[in-house]
């Protein structure tokens, strides 16, 4: 399934900017060895990826809520309603948070919802029947609906953004995309607007809006290291050392403390990261 979801990804960008080969940046391709490197995709073409993966992450949330709203609709069993209704939640949580790097100030792309819609389905996945659930599968039903709705302006915004990107040039979209990643990371809007920790899931929205925004690395490294090695090489550093924080401070935790020692320690290894992703952004400004 990821291979397919990854071949899908670069058809829709290969489509809007044409294959690499006919591209006209200033960015050279690395050998075609290189880790992570998918010779089918210029440095161009690898940025929009990114853009359609946070797109196409938030679309998914969108439709697998739109089916547990048109199973409420129709009726039958309220167990198994519930049962598609706690696995869709999920992933439209995941989903959601991952790509909320798309939506910092830098980016110019209009602000994400806020998450309240997103908060009552989760809510409505998880309330307890104990009667003939009529009022519990309405609930399930107005929620899931009301969050598609949300989740489908967010996917669409992020949407616009790629293809508001498609003409620039290679250098260009290179740093942008590391100097947004930076900037999520160090002015910590991670770490803020949880929308689940009345369900004790400020961990998993902390761990889904980092491990989304690091994600993007793996499409552009290659040509960062075409440049310069060493950068490359304390980003991957960095990021390994923000991970095993996030793994070791958010690990069968529920609600985190905006003040507390966790955020604070997880906050730390973000700013190391953001820096040398800043200077890496650096080496596509001159």
């Amino acid at each position: 399934m990821r291979a397919f979801v990854c071949v899908c990804v670069c058809a829709c960008v290969v489509a809007l900017c044409g294959p690499a080969a006919a591209q006209n940046g200033s960015i050279a391709a690395p050998v075609a060895h290189a880790s992570n490197y998918d010779p089918t995709m210029s440095a161009k073409e690898a940025v929009l990826a990114n853009w359609e993966l946070a797109a196409a992450g938030i679309r998914a949330g969108k439709v697998v809520g739109r089916k547990v709203a048109a199973t409420a609709a129709k009726g039958g069993s309220y167990r198994a309603l519930v049962r598609q209704a706690k696995f869709a939640q999920k992933t439209m949580v995941q989903r959601y948070n991952a790509a909320q790097w798309v939506y910092t100030p830098r980016s110019g792309v209009a602000g994400a919802a806020d998450g309240a819609a997103l908060t009552r389905a989760v809510a409505a996945a998880n309330a307890v029947c104990t009667a003939d659930c009529a009022a519990e599968r309405a609930a399930i039903l107005t929620a899931f609906q009301d969050a598609t709705t949300e989740l489908d302006q967010a996917a669409s915004a992020a949407r616009v953004a790629l293809e508001a990107r498609v003409e620039r040039a290679d250098t260009v979209l290179m740093s942008e995309q590391l100097s947004l990643m930076a900037d999520y990371l160090e002015e910590g809007a991670w770490a803020r607007d949880f929308n689940l920790t009345a369900h004790g899931r400020d961990g998993e929205e902390v761990a889904a809006r980092i491990v989304g925004t690091l994600s993007l690395w793996r499409n552009i490294e290659p040509y960062v290291g075409l440049r310069n090695a060493e950068i490359d090489g304390a980003i991957n550093a960095a990021a390994e050392q923000l991970l095993r924080t996030l793994r070791r401070t958010t690990r069968q935790r529920g609600a985190l403390d905006p003040s507390g020692p966790e955020l604070a320690a997880i906050t730390a290894k973000a700013r190391q990261l953001a820096a040398e992703i800043r200077r890496a952004a650096a080496l596509f400004t001159s």
